[in-house]
């Protein structure tokens, strides 16, 4: 295994899907200050809290499944040095701002700017 930054997308892959796991097994029931999704969106309210939570376990579980496939081909190619770190930064980079941006697009389909649920 290359001693390089080249396996950080399967550490960070792994530690995503075992904390989407633990997200989806042990939802935060109450809204914290240390444990969870938390942004300004996610914090008005119980309802916008755990409909933040659930999406963003479920979404953390399937980037760290895609992040652990990307590190070990990396890893198969550890030949690629410097590139190979440069490749895996932008890949978790890339997957921490997916996982924010989808779980925020989330919250504004379902709730208005007060984090009320919006009616269809």
């Amino acid at each position: 295994m290359d001693n390089s930054l080249t396996s950080i997308t399967l550490i960070v892959g792994l530690i995503f899907f075992i904390v989407g796991l633990l997200f989806k097994m042990f939802p935060p029931k109450k809204i914290n200050s240390i444990y969870g999704y938390r942004t300004s969106s996610s914090m008005r309210n119980l309802d916008t809290w755990t409909v933040a939570n659930k999406y963003s376990a479920g979404l953390m579980i399937f980037e760290g499944i895609g992040m652990t496939i990307i590190g070990i081909l990396i890893l198969m190619f550890s030949g690629i040095g410097t590139i190979g770190t440069g490749i895996s930064v932008g890949f978790v980079i890339l997957f921490v701002i997916l996982l924010i941006v989808l779980t925020e697009k989330h919250l504004n389909n379902l709730f208005d700017k007060d984090g009320n649920r919006k009616i269809t």
